[in-house]
């Protein structure tokens, strides 16, 4: 019996030894490995989550989401009340189409008035004509009157159709200058007018925009998220209503100043995701922020004043996701992760 149980305690020995063996080598293995990845827990995944705002004024009638559904890029999502809207958009509409008339009304003035113009020009060339040939005849009619071929008042009834002949040429020449000036009026009138009708036209236009924007459109596709908004409520422009969350994600890992000596662009990554234990992604290096994490901070250090006490600071680095979306395991914004990345494969520039 004691040849049976010391063989036994032997290989008790020999097992327990064979366990420590293997645990030692396993240990040196993950200490020697260590060395080859760099890790942190301070990683999270984040994605592109727009927020949806109304850009006008109003009560919500009708909401056509719900929480966490999918929604196409311009699927309505909800609807404020229109009414006042339709009603602001007649208006202008209305005031612009009498604008418009008034224009027609100032245009065919303006071509009356050039009309007017051209006949003033006309006369205008008529009586220059008419003086014309009255100062020619007053010149022959004074070397007649020398000569005693003629009486004076023969004369004197040809010397007064001259004059009246300028007098006339006088009259046309001022009326000319005022038909030039009214047309003048007339335009710069036609060219206030043609503002207004601009301005109309704008205001009409933004009207009508604001009726289409009393139907709230997904922006994206994606899926609904921080839903606040249900009928009755009063909405103004900009005020958040729900956020619409778009399918890419990636991971933002803020390792440590002193981990990122080795870092490169490509660099393979496996990413535990906390939620999925047992389940591995991959993913490789993208981007480097530039700048540590607290210098874009609400409060930024100020080491130059006070006290300094030195900290290791964390540098966001984006990685990329390589593993196809698993609808099984959805990579939503904001879960924690581990990301180990191998640093013995240098695939592209350093980060910096």
């Amino acid at each position: 019996m004691n040849w049976k149980l010391n063989g036994n305690r032997r290989a008790i020995r020999m097992a327990v030894a064979a366990l420590l063996t293997i645990a030692i080598v396993y240990g040196l293995y993950l200490f020697i490995d260590s060395f080859n990845y760099e890790s942190t827990d301070n990683a999270y995944v984040t994605g592109v989550i727009v927020p949806v705002s109304s850009e006008v004024k109003g009560k919500v009638v009708a909401v056509f989401v719900t929480d966490n559904q999918y929604v196409r890029e311009g699927t309505p999502l909800l609807e404020v009340f229109r009414d006042d809207y339709v009603n602001n958009l007649s208006e202008h509409r209305e005031g612009l189409a009498m604008l418009q008339a008034e224009r027609i009304q100032l245009q065919a003035g303006i071509e009356q008035k050039k009309k007017a113009l051209v006949q003033a020009r006309a006369n205008l060339n008529a009586t220059i004509s008419e003086e014309e040939l009255a100062g020619k005849e007053l010149k022959r009619y004074e070397t007649l009157l020398k000569q005693d071929v003629v009486s004076q008042s023969h004369y004197d009834r040809v010397f007064s159709a001259r004059n009246v002949a300028a007098a006339k040429r006088e009259s046309a020449q001022a009326t000319v200058a005022e038909a030039q000036a009214a047309l003048k009026a007339a335009e710069a009138q036609l060219s206030t007018q043609d503002f207004r009708v601009k301005e109309a036209d704008a205001l009409k236009s933004q009207a009508q925009l604001d009726l289409a924007r009393t139907v709230v459109k997904a922006p994206l596709s994606g899926w609904i998220a921080m839903k606040n908004v249900d009928p009755g409520k009063f909405v103004q422009p900009g005020q958040a209503l729900l956020s619409i969350v778009q399918h890419d994600t990636w991971i933002v890992a803020n390792f440590k100043e002193t981990q990122i000596k080795k870092m490169t662009v490509g660099q393979p990554v496996e990413i535990k995701v906390d939620a999925y234990s047992g389940t591995t992604f991959k993913g490789h290096v993208d981007s480097l922020q530039s700048g540590t994490g607290s210098v874009f901070s609400l409060l930024p250090p100020e080491n130059a004043t006070g006290n300094f006490v030195k900290v290791v600071q964390r540098v966001p680095v984006k990685i990329v996701m390589d593993t196809r979306p698993d609808p099984a395991h959805p990579l939503w914004p904001g879960l924690s992760v581990i990301p180990s990345v191998d640093i013995r494969r240098a695939t592209g520039p350093k980060l910096k």
